[in-house]
């Protein structure tokens, strides 16, 4: 099951983190980002396993948009748990259950997938899957994925690096 986040969520949605070394939104970036208007509850979605209301999502998606923006412009935290397979199954799924709603709302276009990796991810074996795995899921899901390394962001922007 793939839906947009509720407030009965909050728990489990700010407590999902990964150990991937790419760049992901935290707990305290998306308290952040709700309170500016640059991350909402209805631009994050989660996947679970099955349809139980109290069951722990198995993927997260934050998409992001410009304050005061009507739809969002980027997905700038793709997580699926640890230990599921095939993550970028679960991550295609989820971005084409939330494009096909903001395709619905009115949104004109899909937002781009974008994944924020360290300098060197490249000599990184994790980081390079990582990297791979969402790649592949924004393939499936038909949609383009940009890279982002610490040379293409603003000082002002925010990252929040998994520990190892």
């Amino acid at each position: 099951m793939f839906r947009v986040s509720q407030r009965s969520d909050d728990q489990s949605l700010l407590q999902f983190s990964t150990r991937d070394p790419i760049e992901w939104v935290d707990s305290e970036q998306f308290g952040l980002g709700i309170a500016s208007g640059s991350l909402r509850r209805e631009w994050t979605w989660l996947a679970f396993v099955d349809d139980d209301p109290r069951a722990t999502p198995v993927a997260r998606a934050v998409w992001w948009g410009p304050a005061g923006s009507v739809h969002p412009v980027e997905l700038r935290c793709l997580i699926v748990a640890a230990g599921v397979p095939y993550p970028e199954l679960w991550g295609a799924a989820l971005i084409r259950s939330a494009h096909r709603a903001f395709r619905a709302s009115g949104a004109l276009f899909d937002p781009v997938v974008v994944i924020g990796a360290g300098g060197g991810w490249q000599q990184d074996a994790a980081a390079r899957e990582a990297v791979a795995w969402r790649r592949e899921a924004a393939a499936q899901a038909g949609t383009t994925a940009a890279l982002r390394t610490p040379a293409d962001v603003p000082a002002s922007t925010p990252a929040v690096l998994a520990a190892r």
